[in-house]
């Protein structure tokens, strides 16, 4: 998986706002973008995570969190650069345990080069299968983002590699 970009969606659909990493993860999955592969996880052991992303050097991780902004917000957060795995200023909703997922992949060298988290804030994470009118939008968003932001990632990743050729994020296979 080296060189690619993995899209790991967390939560739990049965729980409202909390399966939009789920569905943002589906979305990109169903549309076939060229160098990426998303996962769709509802498991919480963070062990799981360790081993989604195992030899993946891009990471990109949605989930709903709880934080104190609208629902509907979109936090981005850069993980490989977060100092401490315990300082993330956001919750997942679920308790997937993130934190304890990147501190442990930090003790064991598991960690990709580059891990992202777009966190969605979510609103309503009662049972049911719905996402929230305003998850929804922002779900959408996040999939427009991560496209935008693996485009940019292949595109460098092309310019660094001298007689390479690469295919941006949601562009069709020529030839």
């Amino acid at each position: 998986m080296a060189g690619d970009a993995l899209v790991i969606g967390i939560g739990n659909e049965l729980r409202g706002d909390d399966g939009v990493g789920l569905w943002v993860a589906r979305r990109i999955a169903a549309t076939s973008w060229p160098g990426v592969t998303a996962i769709a996880l509802e498991a919480s052991d963070p062990s799981v995570l360790l081993q989604a992303w195992a030899g993946a050097e891009r990471v990109y991780i949605v989930d709903a969190i709880t934080a104190p902004l609208p629902p509907g917000s979109i936090v981005r957060l850069d993980l490989s650069r977060h100092p401490e795995a315990g300082a993330l200023p956001t919750v997942s909703s679920h308790g997937l345990g993130l934190a304890e997922a990147i501190a442990l992949g930090r003790a064991l060298g598991g960690m990709p080069h580059r891990i992202t988290l777009y966190g969605v804030v979510g609103r309503d994470f009662a049972y049911g299968t719905a996402l929230s009118p305003d998850v929804m939008r922002a779900a959408q968003q996040v999939v427009n983002r991560l496209r935008w932001a693996i485009r940019r990632s292949q595109r460098a990743d092309a310019r660094a590699r001298p007689g390479t050729e690469s295919r941006p994020a949601g562009s069709p296979a020529r030839g």
